[in-house]
């Protein structure tokens, strides 16, 4: 019993582990440019909601990452080189376990960081939008041209009550979010309701406890916006681009190295 025990541990801690794999790649049109190399010296620069963005890197569409229509033609699709494969790996494992939709994806940065229109952070880089993966009424994947509200129930809020609320795709989403090792998240900004659905989706889906406490601690309604039509996702800064990189609380567990004194 005790050996079963231990296993059993073992197992859970090894979900969460970082998973050693080849040099990542963000669609394979970087290293077909000139200096591809350079994308890896992306620098994040101070606050999330105060801060710059150098050498930036552009997450592009694919077979597994579209533009949401509505945000398209604004451009704000940079980031760090570590968040822009961090939603390559999430949109191929959410591909691989349940084929036939892409990542949507709203607006990280602009090119150099910054202040961009509708946001108070996404300055640094370390910011995305994410639509939620959502299906028509007979189960068949849905592209929405912009975000579209969904309740508790699962269903499209306003002109949208047509659309439902992909929960094995959200929770596969959410789960490689939370468990990467490379790209530390510190937020996933969504409405209570929507964070309440995926716990049980997950939970449903026999996920190990704890990569479902992880999620819990990490999803969450921010005051001032309900976060009911996409996830806001935040991650840390990469280690070697501190002190100019700069974070603030909360630290989790899996902080990324020693967390800043505070002044």
């Amino acid at each position: 019993m005790r050996r079963l025990a231990a296993l059993l541990v073992i197992l859970s801690a090894a979900s969460l582990a970082p998973v050693a794999s080849a040099t990542p790649r963000c669609d394979g049109a970087h290293d077909r440019e000139p200096g591809a190399r350079s994308h890896r010296r992306s620098r994040s620069v101070g606050l999330a909601w105060r801060g710059r963005l150098h050498r930036g890197v552009k997450l592009r569409e694919s077979g597994r990452v579209r533009y949401v229509g509505e945000y398209a033609e604004r451009g704000n699709h940079w980031g760090t080189w570590q968040l822009v494969q961090l939603l390559e790996r999430a949109a191929t494992r959410v591909e691989q376990r349940l084929p036939g939709a892409r990542l949507s994806v709203g607006e990280l940065s602009a090119q150099g960081g910054g202040r961009i229109d509708g946001h108070r952070s996404h300055q640094s880089g370390r910011d995305v939008d994410i639509g939620f993966y959502m299906t028509d009424a007979n189960g068949n994947p849905y592209d929405a041209f912009a975000f579209a509200r969904f309740g508790a129930d699962g269903v499209g809020r306003g002109p949208n009550s047509m659309l439902r609320f992909d929960d094995a795709r959200n929770w596969e989403l959410v789960a490689k979010l939370v468990a990467d090792g490379d790209a530390r998240v510190q937020h996933i900004f969504v409405s209570n309701a929507i964070r309440r659905r995926l716990l049980r989706e997950g939970r449903r889906r026999g996920a190990p406890q704890v990569l479902l406490d992880r999620a819990s601690r990490v999803m969450g309604q921010p005051s001032g916006h309900p976060h009911d039509n996409h996830f806001h996702v935040r991650i840390y800064c990469n280690p070697h681009e501190r002190p100019r990189c700069e974070d603030r609380g909360p630290f989790h567990p899996w902080y990324p190295g020693r967390p800043p004194r505070r002044s």
